[in-house]
């Protein structure tokens, strides 16, 4: 018996083959889009205090007249951590654990210098480039590149950046408008900033007198050329379909010589008559930031990569005010207790914005406590490679691609410190504890649930979370030729110690 197919049946039929073929591709289409590597670009800012970022709402002052329209619009499309952490409490050791994926008990640098320490850097293991570029990234870095104190080209060179521009150390590049900078290891001279150019631009110091600002036509704005190449590597990236990595270092807010704060414009805030020169040039050097990571924004979606590439924004540390001596102001920190150089929230709480559009569900909130050292793993697992032993930190990829029940807990986050006497903190769950000096200093306890100004010592109410704390603290600290504890690190003989300056003679 043969069987027989009307039209309409036969319509039917093709329909349904039609249907199931797109559902085929759609779900395998589906699968690929999962698959895909996503672009990474990660803007590390440099002593931008949490209540200065407008979209954290933590200081109205800075709500009000601090302009991030970029920032704020990275935050309306994208998720903001509320419990992100700096890798420590000062600029050095904070990139020293972002670049080598080492919590600060294990790190190599502990606090600032200008000497690498002992024989122990740069470390063996790969560095932060080295991680991306083996996941499969093209890799770019620019500005504050050094991960602490000054270092030699070739070392940048091999962190494991395809392409740098930027500095060799952490005092150098506190000028926007340098002489000089590093193009993959070479010196490269800027004509439009010699300093005959740009007389008169520097502020004096201690002082709210002039300068600040540098003519239309003249200098060349260090901010506006790391945009300019980063733009150009997305650019180039996309176009031979190579997944890229960038980490943008900026210097952003610092200050301090040898050029210090110095912007093209005052972009607006000449009409703020409230503030002092310093202060406007402070908040014009947000400001002109804000507009490049919007140009960055831009080159993203012009592309058409928006969908498939992750912008995430931060900060290496809490806020700094000396820059613009010391005012009352701004509120850096919020109700922070403490800033730059505490292991107390105020030092070491910073902003973290993420942004991937069509992954990240708009305006989200993200409480997960996460530390600068879990860029590491998260771009090895992006690009689908293992998290070694040798990263501290672990992946925020399932938080990221909306996968929360993949995420990765961890128990508790460590910190030790050796500026303004050696300190020690853990985050566990609502706990934060604070001890100074080793086992000869007492553990602060605080419920950062109920009091994230630190202000209520409840040691003597909870022994047991004081002694689990104290456990930890010894766990975490890996003993260092520099890096010593009382108590807990043997102490050392035949130690030179260093050679204190002589006093010079006063003139008869």
């Amino acid at each position: 018996m043969k069987l027989k197919f009307t039209k309409l049946s036969h319509s039917r039929s093709m329909l349904g083959l039609f249907i199931s073929t797109f559902a085929v591709i759609s779900f395998s289409n589906s699968v690929m889009a999962e698959k895909t590597q996503p672009n990474i670009i990660y803007i590390n800012t440099d002593d931008w205090g949490i209540g200065k970022v407008p979209c954290y709402e933590m200081d109205e002052v800075s709500q009000k007249i601090i302009k991030t329209p970029n920032l704020d619009r990275l935050r309306k499309e994208g998720m903001k951590f509320t419990r992100a952490y700096a890798g420590n409490a000062v600029c050095g050791p904070s990139r020293c654990s972002l670049m080598s994926g080492k919590h600060p008990g294990n790190a190599a640098w502990r606090a600032n210098s200008k000497e690498p320490p002992v024989e122990l850097w740069p470390p063996k293991h790969p560095m932060l480039g080295s991680v991306a570029r083996d996941a499969g990234y093209a890799t770019a870095g620019f500005g504050k590149l050094s991960a602490g104190g000054s270092e030699k080209p070739k070392t940048i060179t091999g962190y494991g950046f395809d392409y740098w521009l930027g500095f060799l150390s952490h005092f150098d590049c506190r000028d926007y408008y340098p002489h000089h900078i590093y193009e993959n290891g070479q010196q490269i001279e800027l004509p439009k900033n010699r300093p005959d150019l740009l007389e008169g631009t520097i502020i004096p110091s201690n002082k709210n007198t002039s300068g600040g600002v540098v003519p239309p036509g003249v200098g060349t704005f260090t901010e506006n050329l790391y945009a300019d190449k980063a733009i150009e590597f997305i650019k180039k990236n996309t176009e031979i379909k190579k997944p890229f990595f960038i980490y943008l270092a900026s210097t952003v807010p610092h200050g301090g010589m040898p050029g210090g704060m110095r912007v093209p414009d005052m972009a607006g805030y000449d009409k703020y008559e409230e503030l002092t020169l310093r202060e406007k040039v402070y908040c014009a050097l947000m400001t002109h930031h804000d507009r490049n990571v919007g140009r960055i924004i831009d080159a993203v979606e012009q592309l058409g990569i928006q969908n498939n590439t992750i912008i995430m924004w931060t900060s290496d540390n809490g806020d700094e005010d000396s820059y613009y001596l010391k005012t009352d102001t701004f509120k850096g920190n919020g109700s922070l207790r403490m800033y730059k150089r505490y292991l107390y929230e105020g030092g070491i709480r910073v902003p973290l914005i993420a942004w991937w559009p069509g992954t990240i569900e708009a305006g989200s909130v993200c409480d997960l406590p996460t530390a600068q050292y879990d860029l590491m793993p998260t771009l090895a697992d992006a690009g689908a490679k293992a998290i070694t032993e040798e990263m501290d930190g672990i992946s925020i990829m399932p938080t990221l691609r909306g996968e929360g029940e993949k995420q990765t807990k961890r128990e508790y986050l460590y910190w030790e410190f050796y500026e303004r006497g050696k300190q020690q903190a853990v985050h566990m769950g609502k706990w934060k504890a604070y001890r100074k000096n080793g086992l000869k200093g007492k553990t602060e306890l605080f419920d950062l649930t109920t009091d994230i100004s630190e202000e209520k010592n409840l040691a003597g109410k909870y022994p047991e979370i004081v002694k689990r704390m104290e456990e930890i603290m010894e766990k975490e600290h890996t003993t260092h030729p520099r890096w010593r504890l009382p108590g807990i690190d043997p102490e050392l003989k035949d130690v030179p110690q260093k050679r204190k300056r002589a006093k010079k003679k006063k003139k008869a």
